[in-house]
């Protein structure tokens, strides 16, 4: 099967299934060919590759970049993962909404975000290997976050159709700001 791209609600963020040929040898999955993706108004250069193994009930986000934000091209390997990627970009008639994705390893369904969002996700099932390609640079003197049970947001987190009755986050992911703390620091920086 060949790629499949088409664009979701929030502009620039895209749904893509990967490029699939399964013989009786096994499976070969294509999920980044940068002519085909360009041909669909993706253009941006990867420069990292990154794979994630957690454990069920681990969040990590909602994270973003204040300087150089990176574009995320990403797919889950193994396992099921429950996605977020909320709009920040100032301008936008989207700013402050979010598109979620259930992720899993046999879906050959990916997922890119462009630059300008803040982006998380939990594993809903043990051993789930996530996979993202970046593009720019990690900054972490830049990184910033969101609270990812911010009340204004309402995410619908599957936690409870999962089983999980407590998530493991860091600290930090646990104290970011709100959605509501952040947009009011924005519009006072534009001021």
């Amino acid at each position: 099967m060949p790629f499949q791209i088409s664009e979701s609600e929030i502009k620039g963020l895209y749904y893509i299934q990967s490029h699939v040929f399964e013989d009786d040898r096994g499976l070969y999955k294509k999920t980044f060919e940068k002519e085909v993706f360009a041909q669909n108004e993706i253009s941006c250069q990867f420069t990292e590759c990154s794979d994630i193994y957690s454990v069920k009930g681990a969040l990590r986000g909602l994270h973003y970049q204040t300087e150089e934000s990176q574009a995320k091209l990403i797919h889950v390997i193994s396992g099921t993962l429950f996605d977020v990627a909320l709009d920040l970009r100032p301008d936008s008639e989207t700013f402050g909404k979010y598109h979620t994705e259930l992720l899993t390893g046999e879906s050959d369904k990916s997922l890119f975000i462009p630059e300008g969002f803040a982006h998380g996700f939990i594993a809903l099932t043990d051993r789930t290997i996530f996979s993202y390609q970046c593009s720019g640079r990690y900054i972490p003197q830049a990184c910033g976050g969101i609270r990812w049970d911010s009340p204004e947001l309402k995410i619908p987190w599957p936690l409870g159709e999962y089983g999980i009755t407590d998530i493991i986050a860091t600290e930090k992911d646990r104290h970011w700001p709100t959605f509501q703390q952040y947009a009011e620091s924005i519009h006072k920086q534009r001021i």
